[in-house]
């Protein structure tokens, strides 16, 4: 377990306290959480939730807060960057995760955190710290679409379609993200309570942010739409040059088809069998006819 603490009536974290002295930040596993669960009012609902965590929500009670936040990697990856969950009171914020990753993550972030001076305030912090880069990463994916959309001008690439799957499941997985924060900042600025109404100005500032890094979101899930149509639409050009050419090529060969069967049927009064010329007047009539054919084709632009 790690413990912060103000510095001071002006802010600031530092990991030592006083004796007695109610720590501010509080970061432990589900195991210290149960140890000390007499503490906390509603802990069976947070252990309940901290059983599964699959995405982001916050629960509003009298005199706390409680959720679980499940960040996803800014990256093609499925698995999450971060997951844990929260218990918020007036006078602390208790983080829970047992991997580890959230105490790593914190520990190079805190000097991010120094100016907070309530626990909502921290919180909105922390929230505002975990979306810092995301319109960077949209942009990346935005402009990787871009490329993608300029290659396939040129022909179809290899594994675009599987390249194209992993972009639309990402942003599937970023929008419902990025839904769930937006539900949560509402939630906190809507709430009337104690503690939980203070900051209303910086969670609405917040929540619009949530808001238009969604929209962006979802325009770029449109751009996905347009992608998949394009590639499909390239592979139905493609399969209908295929048929094209099998066409002409059956066409061209049909007539051949026919004499060669025709003559193949070697009946007794055939006079061209007994020609001695017979052999030469088929050949030229058959190159006549691929001649003729070939023109043909050309003058309708089928070749």
């Amino acid at each position: 377990m790690i413990e912060y603490y103000k510095k001071n009536q002006n802010g600031g974290l530092i990991s030592l306290g006083n004796k007695g002295e109610q720590p501010f930040l509080i970061i432990m596993n589900s195991d210290e959480f149960r140890d000390k669960k007499e503490l906390f009012v509603h802990h069976k609902e947070f252990l309940h939730s901290l059983g599964s965590i699959r995405y982001c929500k916050a629960e509003v009670f009298g005199d706390c807060i409680q959720g679980t936040l499940r960040i996803p990697q800014k990256s093609e990856q499925r698995q999450p960057l971060i997951s844990f969950g929260f218990y918020m009171t007036e006078q602390a914020i208790y983080l829970v995760e047992d991997v580890g990753d959230l105490k790593r993550w914190l520990e190079k972030q805190i000097d991010r955190f120094q100016s907070a001076q309530s626990s909502n305030q921290l919180f909105l912090q922390l929230l505002e710290q975990l979306i810092e880069n995301d319109i960077l990463y949209l942009s990346h994916l935005e402009k990787e679409m871009e490329n993608m959309e300029d290659d396939l001008s040129h022909g179809i690439p290899k594994d675009f379609y599987i390249v194209l799957t992993k972009h639309r499941q990402k942003l599937s997985e970023l929008n419902a993200y990025y839904e769930q924060l937006t539900a949560i900042g509402d939630l906190i600025q809507s709430h009337d309570g104690l503690f939980m109404a203070k900051n209303s100005e910086q969670w609405d500032r917040y929540t619009l942010r949530t808001e238009r890094l969604q929209n962006h979101v979802q325009l770029l899930r449109e751009n996905v739409l347009q992608l998949r149509e394009l590639y499909q639409s390239q592979q139905n050009a493609q399969q209908n040059n295929v048929m094209c050419i099998l066409t002409v090529v059956t066409t061209l060969f049909l007539p051949l088809t026919l004499l060669t069967g025709w003559y193949g049927m070697n009946f007794a009064y055939m006079p061209e069998l007994n020609w001695k010329y017979g052999y030469l007047a088929v050949i030229i009539v058959a190159l006549l006819i691929v001649c003729i054919e070939i023109v043909y084709f050309k003058k309708k632009k089928l070749f």
